[in-house]
């Protein structure tokens, strides 16, 4: 009796710890409005005071509610005003009290904009923000320091350029000028930077890569691939598997530079052969593939030396991995596990291949595969809108599309774990933050989970869902 009294009192302190840590705030939708179907839910986080706003989107009116970061009510606004485009949501820009919420059309080529301050409850908007003209191929959208970068390819010549939305009124424009680069395709000829970014309808754009958040081989395993470090913007092209081109912009300074890694395992009479590239901090990685053989090779990003190579044929056992070769979302089985890796092999050559990179607890963890694509729910494309927005942005803290393609993508993969010097070592991948809210979620199946949401404040993940049965808008903070 005595050990099942402790053991009981051990079951209670520990249910009410998960409670304790997990439940945080919640938000009554009614209180705005009384119909609780809302068509969209998405968050603007406030980086510099860690300040949130959840916004409502109703069919023809808005409710937000300005959260702090402890999570205490600051606030809460509403109005019967929608701009043009209101489907697609984009991104917002902060200016002081001002926040601007930015949505665009199908093809990301037209805006409008809400501006709304909390201290004032005033708003404004337009319908009608300066166009991205045909002349250009939009590449990718981003947030930085609270405002929204949009980045074009100017067509028939190699020049980027990047737009700033300010705010409802206010867009700037830098141009940078890459001419002076000679680029040519693997025959020999001339081409502009314009025909090495454009791969075909809407190939142009850019997978855009949370820095050192976990992250899917779909994203990933794009041909061009943006990621923020610090204050540069990185855009990176692998359309040849002969090298992988890198153009960097100095957000502050608004400096271009540009290098070029070769891929030292490419040979032309390879069978198959796929390439793709990542980059984390100051390291380049590249994965060169074929049916024959696979070689993964680290370089320093800024000196180009060669760090760590690692070269497999389909002879070989795959020593460093850390994780069984995983084929996981497959047309008949939702997880099963190769046994040679000549099959694995084959995989990676026959599809879109890539490697994703993150850093935790000192550790890196990598991932080398191949993915296919998995159809979104219609709720997941329904909320934030994904189709619209930020499934082509990156911002420091919304991570709701890279939570979904992080549960959702087909991929055949390999999990490897090495320490800071890149040894391979020992052990088990360790679960990360995405890792601990799909447990909640799949833990939790009295909960239907309706308009999920994932971001992050000052380093803590954030789950929000909305309770049909009650009207509320609930926030779990993952500890």
């Amino acid at each position: 009796m005595r050990f099942i009294a402790i053991a009981l009192i051990i079951i209670c302190y520990s249910i009410n710890r998960v409670d304790a840590q997990s439940e945080w705030i919640s938000i009554d939708t009614k209180d705005r409005s009384g119909d609780k179907n809302f068509q969209q839910v998405f968050q603007v986080v406030n980086e510099e005071s860690g300040e949130f706003v959840t916004f409502f989107k109703y069919f023809k009116h808005f409710a937000a509610y300005l959260h702090s970061k402890e999570g205490e009510l600051l606030n809460t606004f509403s109005a019967n005003a929608l701009p043009k485009y209101k489907n697609n949501y984009l991104g917002a820009s902060i200016n002081g009290n001002d926040y601007t919420l930015f949505f665009q059309n199908d093809y990301g080529t037209k805006f409008s904009a809400l501006t709304i301050n909390f201290s004032t409850s005033g708003f404004e908007f337009t319908d009608k923000i300066n166009a991205i003209p045909n002349t250009e191929s939009l590449i990718g959208s981003l947030e930085y320091k609270s405002h929204i970068y949009i980045l074009t390819s100017l067509k028939r010549s190699s020049k980027l350029k990047l737009y700033k939305l300010i705010n409802h009124n206010e867009v700037t424009e830098d141009v940078f000028d890459f001419s002076h680069i000679k680029f040519t395709s693997p025959r020999g000829f001339d081409i502009t930077l314009n025909q090495l970014l454009d791969g075909g309808y809407d190939e142009s754009k850019a997978s855009l890569i949370e820095n050192n958040e976990p992250g899917s081989l779909e994203s990933s395993s794009k041909k061009n691939k943006l990621f923020l470090d610090g204050n540069k913007l990185i855009l990176t092209n692998d359309t040849y598997d002969i090298s992988t081109i890198l153009l960097s912009i100095d957000l502050d300074n608004k400096t271009s530079d540009y290098t070029e890694f070769s891929k030292a395992a490419f040979d032309k009479k390879d069978r198959g052969s796929k390439s793709n590239s990542f980059v984390l901090d100051d390291y380049f990685f590249n994965l060169y593939a074929s049916k024959e053989k696979l070689d993964f090779s680290i370089y320093d990003i800024h000196s180009k030396s060669l760090i760590k190579s690692i070269t497999i044929t389909e002879n070989d056992s795959i020593a460093f991995k850390n994780s069984p070769i995983i084929l996981e979302g497959g047309e008949f089985d939702n997880y099963r596990e190769l046994e040679r890796t000549k099959q694995f092999l084959r995989k990676v050559s026959n599809s879109n291949a890539g490697l994703f990179a993150y850093k935790q607890n000192d550790s890196y963890i990598i991932t080398i595969g191949c993915s296919k694509t998995v159809e979104m729910s219609n709720q997941f494309a329904f909320v934030s809108g994904f189709f619209g927005g930020l499934a082509f942005g990156i911002t420091t803290a919304i991570l709701t599309p890279s939570y979904y393609s992080y549960t959702h993508t087909k991929s055949t993969r390999i999990e490897c774990l090495f320490d800071e010097d890149f040894n391979s070592i020992d052990g088990t991948i360790p679960e990360n933050g995405f890792d601990k809210i799909k447990a909640y979620v799949d833990n939790n199946t009295d909960i239907k989970f309706k308009h999920k949401s994932v971001f992050k404040i000052k380093e803590k993940y954030i789950l929000g869902y909305f309770e049909k049965e009650t009207g509320l808008y609930k926030y779990i903070k993952m500890d």
